[in-house]
């Protein structure tokens, strides 16, 4: 359960980000805020390295940036929420060479950064994202909480 990963400290509504790189440093602070033995040139090196590789941007309006690194001990998550939304590239690999291309823009941001060692939790922490933006009003009622408190308490319900 994703729950038992976050706390609502690990939740930020407001994101101040308006790009992908920002957005990546501004919830790695939360990450290293509970998690001080964190390298963050290794976690965000890590981030942006997965990156390249395909985007993240991997269901309406929601990413899920990750990197695996040596430095954690164990899984670290945050969320953030972004009211206007961040350009991530197409999922996919998709071209972006027509002007009328338009890149997806997210609003829910879960970021994770994953020990090495720990393949299990990876496979089981991006299964349960899954299955939380698979509910229809996730985004919806995620965009219209205030506080978080508020996701955090959505996340759990849906979890039950």
């Amino acid at each position: 359960m994703l729950s038992a990963f976050i706390s609502p400290a690990d939740i930020k509504v407001n994101l101040e980000s308006t790009d992908k790189e920002e957005c990546f440093a501004e919830l790695l602070e939360l990450i290293v805020a509970k998690n001080s033995n964190i390298k963050r040139i290794e976690a965000m090196q890590a981030l942006i390295q997965r990156e390249e590789k395909g985007s993240t941007a991997v269901f309406p309006y929601v990413a899920v940036p990750h990197g695996v690194i040596k430095s954690i001990g164990k899984t670290a998550i945050a969320i953030g929420i972004s009211r206007n939304g961040i350009e991530f590239e197409s999922p996919l690999g998709e071209s972006d060479s027509s002007k009328d291309a338009r890149k997806p823009v997210v609003n829910v941001i879960f970021e994770i950064i994953f020990e090495e060692k720990e393949t299990e939790t990876h496979i089981r922490v991006l299964r349960d994202i899954l299955q939380l933006v698979s509910d229809p009003e996730f985004v919806k009622n995620v965009l219209q909480s205030k506080t978080s408190q508020e996701v955090y308490d959505l996340i759990e319900s849906l979890e039950s």
